[in-house]
């Protein structure tokens, strides 16, 4: 889950398991702008964030089946973090949202790979570690389904405290104190009956260096909507390995992404989001 800016080159060049990574000039040219406008200041080191999508794309274009266009596909391509794509390519191209990126978690959570608005194939609940090193058992998006909550059941009486929630290998959720004094773990209301820890609140709104139109502005960095999608499970803790050492992670589950938040790691790094789009990848077309 860490990445060290210094090290971006040595990242790139490591593929995950059989994917091997193409450079961001081979993106589709609307897709690499929605990429260059939080990744690149990234990749330039003009900024200390962690990726929003990934130091490059992970695959070409790709026409996956969707069957509410006319030719019965769409045009989409895949990231680190997310996979962008292009629903209605007669829409304005300037529009926020003519590209999206998909509901990718809560597809590996229900195992309902998503054809179209309203269609839907079943493939099973993914087996892949959700949280750490590829090779954690726990949690996987199958074990993330227990917490899956669309929408949620917020405990009024659990906002302005910390998360002391810890998820265990057998699905049980016991107390877990050792961050209670971290004011970045603390539940504030969020959107759909939610509860979200502070560190997720304030990174989804965060100000920062940003690229548009060809030059750099410091804007909001994110469109929570857009980026990150609604809470879908509560906030907890669990123990998992982060480059072969035990640490004790704060995730979160939301529309598009799975953000997490290492107490270990740099300030600028504490959050980052999941490797999302690598594991729907492989869920959907094998290793």
């Amino acid at each position: 889950m860490r990445r060290i800016l210094g090290v971006v080159a040595a990242f790139v060049a490591v593929a995950l398991l059989a994917i091997q990574p193409a450079t961001a000039a081979t993106l589709n040219p609307t897709f690499q702008r929605v990429w260059q406008r939080q990744d690149l200041p990234v990749v330039q080191q003009v900024t200390n964030r962690s990726w929003t999508w990934g130091p490059a794309s992970i695959s070409g274009e790709l026409r996956e089946t969707f069957v509410n266009r006319p030719e019965g596909t769409r045009l989409v391509q895949y990231f680190d973090k997310s996979r962008m794509e292009i629903n209605d390519p007669t829409a304005d191209p300037n529009a926020t949202w003519y590209v999206t990126n998909g509901l990718l978690p809560i597809e590996l959570m229900t195992g309902r790979l998503q054809l179209g608005y309203d269609a839907f194939e079943y493939r099973g609940p993914s087996a892949i570690a959700a949280i750490g090193d590829p090779d954690n058992t726990f949690p996987t998006y199958a074990s993330l389904l227990w917490f899956y909550q669309n929408p949620g059941q917020v405990n009024l009486s659990d906002l302005g405290k910390p998360a002391t929630g810890f998820v265990n290998s057998d699905g049980s959720i016991t107390g877990f104190n050792d961050y209670v004094n971290d004011p970045a773990t603390m539940l504030v209301r969020g959107e759909n009956n939610h509860g979200v820890a502070k560190a997720f609140v304030d990174f989804m709104n965060q100000r920062g260096l940003v690229y548009e139109n060809e030059r750099y502005i410091r804007d909001q960095v994110y469109d929570p909507i857009f980026v990150f999608g609604l809470p879908v499970s509560g906030a907890y803790w669990t123990k998992v390995k982060v480059a072969g050492i035990e640490r004790s992670i704060l995730f979160q589950v939301f529309e598009r992404r799975v953000l997490t938040y290492n107490p270990a790691n740099p300030p600028a790094w504490r959050v980052e989001m999941g490797n999302v789009g690598q594991h729907y990848y492989i869920w959907r077309y094998g290793q």
